[in-house]
């Protein structure tokens, strides 16, 4: 990005992010974002490596990330990652739900319960867990900011996507 750019941008020196779907994507490009801006980017997602991986390319680029395993999908697992980011750093300035899936497979009177509830599990409630877990850092506080990523298919329905676009 144009170094002009950036330093038109609001500085997040000091601040700490949490990422979830952070692994790959567009959570891996906001947490790049984050870090450029000069944040301190937790990577929360399923698959360990792919976090390193995001991890490793943010520290060369001369940020400071760290990965953790995070379900969203668990509540216990994201309680965890809460009181991860908590013992390492005492507190959380941004938190983005990014995690997410997709789903569509056929019409709605087709899709199986288990696919509804995996697609559901993810983009609703994995929102519903981790802000839950991690607002209260923000809370006491007294500042922070929570990011929710949707997609345009909540308002714009694409066919065979009505577990998604839910």
């Amino acid at each position: 990005m144009d170094q002009n750019r950036v330093n038109t941008l609001q500085s997040l020196a000091g601040q700490v992010a949490v990422v979830t779907g952070a692994g790959r994507g567009i959570g891996a490009a906001i947490a790049h974002k984050l870090s450029e801006l000069g944040a301190t980017v937790v990577l929360c997602g399923r698959t360990l490596a792919s976090l390193k991986e995001t991890a490793r390319a943010i520290v060369e680029a001369g940020g400071k990330a760290e990965a953790v395993t995070c379900d969203v999908t668990d509540l216990q697992s994201v309680e965890a990652a809460a009181k991860s980011v908590e013992a390492s750093f005492g507190k959380l300035d941004i938190l983005v739900n990014n995690a997410g899936i997709g789903g569509f497979g056929g019409p709605l009177h087709q899709l199986p319960p288990d696919a509804w509830d995996a697609i559901l599990n993810t983009n609703l409630r994995g929102v519903y867990y981790t802000t839950r877990a991690f607002a209260p850092m923000m809370i006491r506080a007294g500042s922070g900011h929570i990011i929710n990523i949707s997609s345009l298919a909540g308002k714009n329905a694409l066919p065979n996507g009505a577990a998604y676009a839910a």
